[in-house]
């Protein structure tokens, strides 16, 4: 099965969770787009420091982290340019009442023709375009 991957799925994968584990499972061929890439490495980071996010932006030149895990777990998914309008994302954010994030993941999928997402956000059930993948 072909599905969108959220960045909350991977991130718990990257933790040990096995519904995440169990769900990543279930993808034969997994899409991500700029957005994901740039919340999953965010959030790792964030949980690998448990900084908050003044703080991360204060002291992140200083810190030293391994982002290793995060660029390989990344190189299992196939990546996906996004080429979105103003206006898209304006109609996405008001129909569905998505955050700008989340209209953007959406935006992605109807332009490349993805109908499952697997994500643990329940946001998504509201776009008729998405099935949300669930264990």
């Amino acid at each position: 099965m072909e599905a969108f991957i959220d960045s909350n799925v991977i991130l718990k994968y990257l933790e040990g969770d096995k519904r995440a584990e169990s769900l990543l499972d279930k993808v034969d061929v997994g899409f991500i787009n700029p957005i994901i890439v740039s919340e999953v490495i965010y959030g790792y980071i964030r949980l690998t420091t448990d900084l908050k996010p003044y703080e991360l932006k204060e002291k992140f030149h200083k810190l030293q982290i391994d982002l290793t895990p995060v660029y390989e777990s990344l190189l299992d998914f196939v990546l996906l340019p996004s080429s979105i309008t103003l206006n898209e994302l304006k109609e996405v954010i008001e129909k569905y009442k998505l955050l700008p994030n989340d209209a953007l993941i959406a935006l992605t999928c109807k332009h490349y023709g993805i109908t499952k997402i697997a994500t643990f956000d329940d946001d998504f059930k509201r776009v008729d375009f998405l099935e949300v993948l669930i264990l």
